[in-house]
């Protein structure tokens, strides 16, 4: 929605609005060139749920994550 609502209004990505989306995925890889995506690292945390489930413990933790910048900024 917010592409075609940028269309719309004859804005452009990159340019005159910049667009960040949660989780990584192939589709935003190639639309619009590439949208800029911050995905938490699944697999670790993954990791550390089973560890915490294993052991049986509770525990607030920091999951890391990536920023892929891409042309939508």
């Amino acid at each position: 929605n917010l592409i075609k609502k940028s269309r719309e209004q004859q804005l452009t990505v990159g340019k005159d609005i910049g667009i960040i989306s949660y989780n990584e995925t192939p589709l935003k890889e190639i639309l619009l060139d590439g949208i800029t995506t911050i995905s938490t690292d699944h697999e670790q945390m993954g990791r550390t749920a089973a560890e915490l489930i294993n052991e049986n413990k509770r525990a607030v933790i920091k999951n890391p994550f990536t920023l892929i910048k891409r042309k939508s900024l």
